[in-house]
């Protein structure tokens, strides 16, 4: 694979679509689901949400389609939905007198035996293409907030490289973002040119320091463009909500997934790997997910987008932050991507 510095334009382009579904949509700035949680669920579950607008009608959706549907004048919604053995994709939706929309984030809800998924790393192959301690390719390096698609972007942002403390290889990425409640910051390291790998597995080590508190979440994507199709392959540890969230893309959605992941304890290394795959032309999966040696069988599968940026393969750091709008500082190491 060829790498060469990649132009803004490309890292802007490429995460447009990364939106959080907080953002204000009319004169409703956000819609949350307060039950159920994400995850293993009984048949029936009590959906309640609450929407901060002024609200004159709801709807309710369970795998994108239409299960209840109110026009009470009413920031509250409970309702019983039932639900089918399977997985499930549920999401409420609130309505100003205008007719615009917030939508709430996306749950996957388990309901009955799961189907199976690999809880082990897979042992790339002699002759895969490894790519070691990522964070110090400078070249290829850029950071954004405009592309982060956040609900306020800000100019006062940085990343340090070749740090020894914290570190554990002696040379750490660090990367800080300030600015008004809700900013999104992106930190891009892209490869030009074609590549035919469908295997990724990436395996990194982030830290965070006493500004770990106020994340609503820390990112992480790897992605492949090829032959016009974008598969974005995007994760992030969803401190606001407390769980991990999956991206799907043709969706141009988050997923909360039931796997826990608490708020991050200041000053302390967590060693991330991901396995994913490019499984069709126009798919790809989330396999395995290691937090600090804990294995979790995801088995998602969703699909691409069409575009007409370049073939490049690429991986991205986002930091979030929370609505106080406090400093947060990230650091990654050990940065390895492994392709066949």
């Amino acid at each position: 694979m060829n790498s060469r510095r990649t132009p803004l334009l490309i890292y802007m382009l490429l995460t447009c679509l990364m939106a959080l579904s907080r953002v204000a949509s009319g004169q409703i700035t956000g819609v949350w689901l307060q039950s159920p949680n994400p995850g293993q669920n009984p048949n029936q579950v009590q959906v309640t949400a609450i929407a901060y607008g002024p609200v004159t009608g709801w709807i309710i959706y369970l795998d994108d389609r239409i299960v209840y549907q109110t026009n009470i004048v009413s920031n509250t919604v409970s309702q019983k939905i039932n639900l089918t053995n399977g997985r499930h994709l549920l999401y409420a939706r609130a309505w100003d007198g205008q007719g615009d929309y917030n939508t709430s984030g996306t749950l996957l809800l388990q309901v009955g035996p799961p189907p199976p998924s690999s809880t082990v790393l897979p042992t790339p192959p002699e002759t895969a293409e490894v790519l070691q301690e990522m964070q110090n390719n400078t070249v290829d390096w850029k950071a954004c907030s405009v592309c982060a698609h956040g609900t306020t972007n800000s100019a006062n942002y940085w990343m340090a490289p070749f740090q020894n403390q914290p570190s554990k290889s002696g040379s750490s990425l660090e990367m800080y973002v300030d600015g008004l409640p809700w900013t999104n910051v992106l930190f891009i390291d892209t490869m030009l040119g074609t590549s035919s790998n469908s295997h990724f597995l990436w395996d990194f080590w982030v830290y965070h320091d006493s500004t770990s508190a106020s994340f609503w979440s820390s990112e992480f994507d790897l992605w492949q463009v090829l032959g016009g199709k974008e598969f974005m392959i995007g994760s992030q540890c969803d401190f606001g909500d407390g769980y991990w969230s999956t991206w799907d893309s043709a969706g141009n959605r988050w997923i909360l997934n039931g796997i826990s992941c608490p708020r991050w304890a200041p000053n302390t290394w967590h060693h991330i790997q991901w396995y994913v795959e490019r499984v069709s032309p126009t798919q790809y999966r989330y396999d395995t997910l290691v937090v600090d040696g804990q294995p979790y069988g995801f088995n998602q599968t969703w699909t691409i987008n069409y575009t007409s940026w370049p073939d490049m393969v690429g991986i991205q750091y986002q930091l979030d932050q929370d609505s106080t709008g406090a400093p947060i500082h990230e650091w990654v190491d050990n940065v390895k991507l492994t392709m066949w």
